[in-house]
């Protein structure tokens, strides 16, 4: 019984990196890929909790990687990257999951990402909402011209919030159909009659 269970939940995450991999348009990095199969999700802090304490991130890197999950995805009608505990999943997901030579060109991104915000005469943390949106916007652009040895640190930045938010409860179940299983089949169902535009089961 118990290996049914996680069979399902294994073809759950699988479906989850299909669906995030067309999101991207393109394939899931090795390293996020297998900590979505190793069971990483995000989770939300509980009310009440103490703030959560970085393992991988050094001084200003974790409000660094808080401000740029915020700015992919905002809180609106529903949570956001923060309110699904994002930035802490990234920590996590790159102190146990990458291996060092990833981790260090993360690292190193976030430092460079940092240096290039700031050359417009003020620095990403301190630039306003629209200001923090365009900066990342023009990173993500630049990231995807050309060809690269390895995958830039915004778009590994993007990829693993996508996939922290996604696996979070509030992700699935604030933003996607979800159904749980068994359940009855419907084929051929009007987008009009479905609540949200993603369907999850």
């Amino acid at each position: 019984m118990n290996h049914n269970h996680e069979s399902a939940e294994m073809l759950e995450r699988r479906a989850l990196l299909k669906r995030v991999a067309w999101m991207l348009g393109g394939a899931i990095s090795a390293p996020a890929a297998l900590a979505i199969l190793q069971g990483c999700s995000a989770k939300e802090a509980a009310p009440g909790a103490a703030a959560w304490q970085p393992r991988f991130f050094k001084g200003s890197q974790a409000d660094f990687m808080t401000a740029i999950a915020d700015v992919i995805i905002p809180k609106t009608d529903t949570s956001g990257a923060l309110d699904a505990g994002v930035p802490a999943f990234i920590d996590s997901v790159m102190a146990d999951v990458y291996p060092k030579d990833a981790q260090e060109r993360f690292s190193a991104g976030i430092n460079e990402f940092e240096t290039a915000a700031a050359e417009g005469g003020k620095g990403f943390l301190d630039q306003d909402a629209a200001q923090r949106t365009a900066t990342v916007r023009q990173s993500i652009d630049a990231a995807l011209t050309g060809e690269h040895e390895h995958k830039p640190f915004i778009l590994a930045a993007r990829e693993l919030t996508l996939l922290g938010f996604f696996t979070s409860k509030v992700g699935i179940t604030e933003n996607m159909e979800y159904v749980a299983v068994p359940t009855a089949y419907h084929g051929c169902v009007p987008l009009s009659q479905m609540k949200k535009h993603v369907y999850w089961e």
